[in-house]
């Protein structure tokens, strides 16, 4: 990866080197926005304009005008990169309050420190609303388009790979209750879109593609399947759940293959014993949707795996089993086809053993030594110190160390059959929620 900085000469004719038409005369200011500001900010190493203005206060004296001929410089960022699907991803998820402030910044930093190198910041939320301004979504749905709390997609995603991150763009697909109140034809059942209805592919597409554009190195798909209903219906004759989400995934990984964009998907970490049942309830089948994705991304959060659940009389204390075992599992089935990164538990949920920087550390060393292409840390609330504490006393250690060559073989671990604890098909409460928000 190459990187430079150089430094762009701020002018009056600036709008014109923009596409602009060119301004004669003064150039006037808003109070507290300035023009300068808003022209300066794609070159500008500030994230928002609010943080943008104090500088260029003290750059220039200009009271409330700048006079043709006045030159003012910025630093400028440029990259060229580009990376393989089975590059050691190590970081943890941003919501949409932390995404829209510097806090997103400074957790690069910190997590960059502590020898982490990704972040997963909320694009498409989960309640369907759109972070970023986008012209083609309000088409689709006014109401998911509010303003917008990311003031520049492409500034934000080049900022955050000057400092070595690989960016993450989170899509929640299918569960979008905006959409399904305002396109009720498009509702499959209160909050779920209708997977198999060609709007929501539509839509969703069009997203994908613009994302994708905004040089993103990655684009993940979470709640990428049908609810946990119980029913196994599409609404089209002849076709199943499995073949549905396998298709959309299909057309969005030509969308991003064709952009050098990774395509990644969240799945449910119970949907890795591939209990028929389960499989065909939400539509997640592994061996279907493989060649269309480039990593997968298991939730392995202990906590959401139901009490007796291969035995264990509480999964939640027990990190380091779950994920290792989780993870072994999905390589036997997905081989090196595709690259498997879990969700890794940053909350005390169920934990009745002791919450704390061990209990991370448990998870990620589980990670390692199950050969994951690394580990992605939820917190809903964006909570990370226990994890930050964890990834410190882990810090010496070589996170790409050696890892199988080789895909192993399934353990032989029962699967969840329907009539006992934590199969899907019981619905227990947590069960159609992919991630504790």
């Amino acid at each position: 990866m190459q990187r430079f900085l150089t430094l762009v000469t701020i002018t009056l004719c600036l709008p014109w080197i923009m596409g602009f038409a060119p301004i004669s005369g003064v150039g006037r200011s808003a109070p507290g926005d300035s023009g300068l500001a808003r022209c300066s900010l794609p070159h500008a190493e500030a994230y928002t304009l609010r943080e943008l203005n104090p500088p260029l206060e003290v750059l220039r004296p200009i009271p409330d005008t700048l006079c043709e001929g006045e030159l003012r410089q910025l630093p400028v960022v440029a990259s060229d990169r580009q990376r393989p699907k089975d590059f050691v991803a190590c970081g943890l998820y941003m919501n949409r309050t932390s995404t829209g402030s510097h806090r997103i910044l400074d957790a690069a930093r910190r997590l960059k420190h502590l020898g982490g190198n990704t972040l997963v910041f909320d694009a498409k939320d989960d309640g369907g609303t759109l972070t970023y301004a986008c012209p083609r979504g309000e088409r689709f749905s006014p109401s998911s388009t509010p303003a917008p709390i990311i003031e520049d997609l492409p500034r934000l995603v080049g900022q955050l790979q000057e400092l070595d991150m690989h960016v993450v763009a989170r899509v929640v697909a299918f569960k979008d209750g905006l959409m399904a109140r305002s396109r009720p034809e498009f509702t499959l059942h209160q909050d779920w879109l209708n997977p198999a209805e060609p709007g929501v592919q539509a839509y969703l597409l069009k997203i994908i593609d613009e994302i994708a554009a905004s040089g993103v190195d990655e684009i993940q798909l979470d709640y990428i399947r049908y609810p946990a209903d119980r029913r196994n219906t599409t609404g089209v004759p002849g076709v199943t759940r499995p073949e549905v989400i396998a298709d959309f995934l299909r057309r969005a990984h030509a969308i991003t293959a064709a952009r050098g964009v990774l395509l990644s998907m969240d799945m449910f970490g119970i949907v890795i014993w591939q209990h028929s049942a389960d499989v065909q309830v939400v539509g997640q089948d592994i061996e279907r949707m493989k060649p269309y994705v480039d990593i997968i991304s298991p939730m392995l959060y202990p906590s959401h795996f139901g009490p007796g659940f291969a035995g264990s009389k509480n999964p939640a204390d027990e990190p380091y089993r779950f994920v290792h075992e989780g993870i072994r599992r999905l390589r036997a089935l997905v081989g090196d086809e595709v690259a498997v990164r879990p969700w890794l538990q940053a909350f005390p949920l169920r934990v009745t053993t002791g919450f704390g920087p061990a209990y991370v550390r448990a998870q990620i060393v589980a990670a390692r030594d199950a050969g994951a292409q690394g580990w992605l840390l939820w917190s809903p609330g964006n909570h990370y110190n226990v994890s930050y504490a964890a990834m410190e006393k882990i810090a010496g250690e070589d996170f790409n160390r050696s890892r199988p060559t080789q895909a192993p073989a399934a353990l032989e671990i029962p699967a969840p059959q329907a009539d006992l604890p934590g199969s899907i098909s019981q619905h227990t409460p947590l069960s159609d929620k992919d991630h504790l928000l």
